[in-house]
């Protein structure tokens, strides 16, 4: 019992570890569309009171234009994408419509890299080939069979995000009619100011963290737009430079989703070298740009030293799955502010101040 009282403060921090990793893997996963829909409405609620008190038209029915709104936008957004990749195949199928052509430019491929790389062009077509040859076959045992199951995964991960989708909106839609109920109900909860203020510490960490990826988001996109223009390889490189910018803000992409490819295909196919090294040193200044940016803006705004962040994501990827390049650093916050309220709370009692 004496060893319990002089190391209750350890105790209760390894109880927070388990806690936020418990709540992390089963209940938030629940609770997700209704986090995200109380997140909104607080977000969003001075200009809903506001209207309110202006034009007397109810939160929830400015909400549901928000969400239309919205809905709009990435609809706009989908058919953009969807007309871009519709290009995209139309290009390869002209290129592919001759049973020759695809034989005529994987040849031209595989001289290109004899060149570069001073090998025998023959010896480097027959190995391309065979390669192929092994892939085709593997595709057949194992990539072919399994088609219709993966899509069949596909479409019930896919009703699930709809499910999830559809809740998300009725809950914004309740949560912006009741909201002042809810605010009164939960200030009765003797718990109530210590969740606000996790929470405020927690909304402060991740609004720092995104004004800095929006920071180095907008450099990387001015960086790209001027090395797309530079290059000379599209008529309008603004919108390219905002895409492959936005696409270095994702966890899993990056510039060189788009930059790599895109110089292979000046090199091998078009043999343009000078827009493929104007588009290498643009590739190579963004990641130093994100490199040498990252861990100062968002590790301080943060507070938190960048190798945990890496760590952080590691983990939540291996404890949470996918999720976990979110939930992993949201739950080293979480932990963060639950310890910063256990030891204010010790110290106030070491002064002599009731505990919390």
């Amino acid at each position: 019992m004496d060893w319990i009282r002089k190391n209750h403060i350890l105790l209760k921090k390894i109880g927070i570890i388990a806690g936020v990793y418990l709540g992390m893997k089963y209940l938030v996963p629940l609770l997700i569309p209704f986090f995200t829909a109380a997140l909104l409405v607080c977000w969003c609620w001075p200009v809903l009171r506001w209207v309110q008190k202006r034009f007397h038209i109810k939160p929830a029915f400015v909400m549901a234009v928000f969400l239309i709104l919205a809905a709009a936008l990435l609809a706009a957004g989908c058919a953009w994408l969807g007309g871009k990749s519709g290009e995209l195949i139309r290009w390869l199928a002209e290129r592919f419509e001759n049973p020759g052509e695809g034989r005529r430019l994987l040849y031209e491929c595989c001289d290109g890299i004899s060149e570069l790389m001073h090998l025998d062009s023959g010896e480097v077509r027959v190995f391309v080939t065979e390669q192929l040859n092994v892939f085709r076959d593997h595709a057949r045992q194992n990539i072919l069979p399994g088609a219709f199951g993966s899509s069949w995964t596909f479409l019930k991960s896919a009703g699930s995000w709809g499910a999830a989708l559809l809740v998300t909106g009725v809950a914004l839609l309740l949560t912006a009619s009741d909201f002042e109920k809810i605010r009164d109900m939960g200030r009765k909860w003797p718990l109530y100011e210590h969740l606000v203020s996790v929470i405020r510490g927690i909304l402060r960490s991740v609004g720092g963290y995104l004004r800095a990826q929006c920071i180095i988001m907008g450099l990387v996109m001015l960086l790209c737009t001027a090395g797309v223009w530079i290059s000379g390889t599209v008529s309008n490189p603004l919108p390219v430079g905002i895409g492959i910018g936005f696409l270095d803000a994702l966890p899993v992409f990056g510039t060189g989703t788009i930059f790599l490819p895109w110089i292979l295909i000046l090199v091998f196919f078009q043999k343009n070298y000078t827009a493929a090294l104007i588009l290498a040193a643009t590739y190579g200044i963004c990641v130093l740009t994100r490199e040498l940016l990252e861990p100062r803006l968002i590790g301080g705004h943060l507070g938190i030293l960048p190798v945990v962040i890496l760590a952080s994501v590691y983990a939540g990827v291996k404890l949470y799955g996918f999720g976990g390049i979110l939930l992993g650093p949201l739950s080293v916050l979480l932990i963060q502010e639950l310890w910063n309220q256990v030891d204010a709370a010790a110290a106030k009692n070491l002064s002599g101040a009731p505990e919390l």
